[in-house]
């Protein structure tokens, strides 16, 4: 059996975090846990025997959003304190390598922040960046600056904070937690992709940006935090004429296979890595639920889906050496559920 959490972003009591099994022979999943939480849980991660969440505001007043620190005790989640951020909605964060920092996205205000952790509890923010720019999207999600994903560059030098209403990944030395900006290492992307997540190559030699505006993914060589584009391919079918948003990107332990879900498309693209240039072949798409907005990986052979649009998750198989995506009949009920996470 393999533990695995669950952010949802169901209606009244419905939304929070639930705890399931997966049962690795039969494909089943249980439902172990349900915590209720005041906001929306828009992203978790599992660190140092820890996870920790995101919040997007719930209410009307500018009273909820930041976010919160549980530790994992016999798969169990105890809460260890929620850090309110006055209304400030976060989408995405991460610890830093020693697990004395947690660094967060904070999607409407367009910023970057740090905070200290302290036994495992969120004990202070130490610093916001605001973020400047805007892109041309046609939909208004671009009019001003949306902070979408943060992460530690793979030489520990940099933390790189993906701003989808920029079209720009910012870079920011981060130094006992304090974010400074490295503004000549600053990623410009091509004006309206949007980018929403970056993930680098298990040698840190290239980057994997997927863009939600533009339905693309774009392949940087990656040294001492400068970036150089070496390819960029559609996640979507050239043919497909509806609207769509491309999602989560994940790649495989082994670092030779990528995937990216696309929202509209209702799929999982799965893609293979050329190991010497970086550069990624498309091999096949696979129809899920409606609107997969995230989706993990364990142990390279099992998708978890969280198809947000359906309230269910689905289990996709994985036999990387043939290279053979299936989805599976197994799927389990979950309002809402917008990000996966394993410990």
């Amino acid at each position: 059996m393999k533990t695995f959490y669950i952010a949802s972003y169901g209606k009244n009591k419905d939304k929070g975090i639930y705890t399931l099994t997966l049962n690795e022979e039969n494909l089943e999943m249980n439902l172990i846990e349900h915590i209720e939480t005041v906001d929306y849980p828009s992203y978790i991660i599992c660190s140092h025997h820890n996870l920790y969440v995101s919040y997007k505001n719930a209410g009307v007043e500018n009273n909820g959003g930041g976010i919160g620190s549980f530790s994992i005790y016999n798969d169990k989640l105890i809460l260890n304190n929620n850090y309110n951020s006055s209304g400030r909605s976060y989408t995405h964060l991460c610890t830093d390598e020693k697990g004395k920092y947690i660094f967060a996205a904070n999607y409407h205000f367009g910023a970057t922040a740090s905070y200290r952790l302290e036994n495992k509890s969120i004990k202070e923010k130490i610093c916001a960046v605001r973020h400047k720019g805007r892109g041309p999207d046609l939909l208004k999600r671009q009019t001003a600056p949306h902070a979408h994903n943060v992460g530690i560059t793979p030489d520990k030098k940099f933390v790189y904070s993906v701003d989808l209403g920029a079209d720009k990944v910012f870079m920011y030395h981060y130094d006992n937690g304090v974010l400074r900006e490295a503004s000549d290492r600053t990623l410009n992307v091509v004006p309206g992709s949007g980018p929403r997540h970056m993930i680098f190559s298990r040698d840190g030699r290239f980057a994997y940006l997927v863009n939600e505006i533009s339905n693309t993914i774009m392949v940087y060589k990656y040294n001492e935090g400068y970036f150089n584009l070496v390819q960029a391919v559609s996640s979507i079918p050239r043919h497909f004429k509806g609207f769509s948003s491309a999602s989560a990107i994940r790649m495989t332990s082994t670092g030779e296979h990528l995937f990216v879900s696309n929202r509209g498309h209702d799929s999982i693209a799965l893609y293979r890595i050329n190991q010497e240039t970086g550069k990624i072949s498309l091999l096949y798409m696979i129809h899920t639920g409606k609107e997969p907005r995230d989706f993990n990986i364990y142990n390279d052979q099992f998708l978890i889906v969280a198809a947000q649009g359906d309230n269910k998750l689905q289990i996709m198989t994985f036999d990387e050496e043939n290279e053979k995506l299936l989805i599976s009949p197994s799927e389990i009920g979950i309002p809402a559920p917008v990000c996966v996470a394993f410990e």
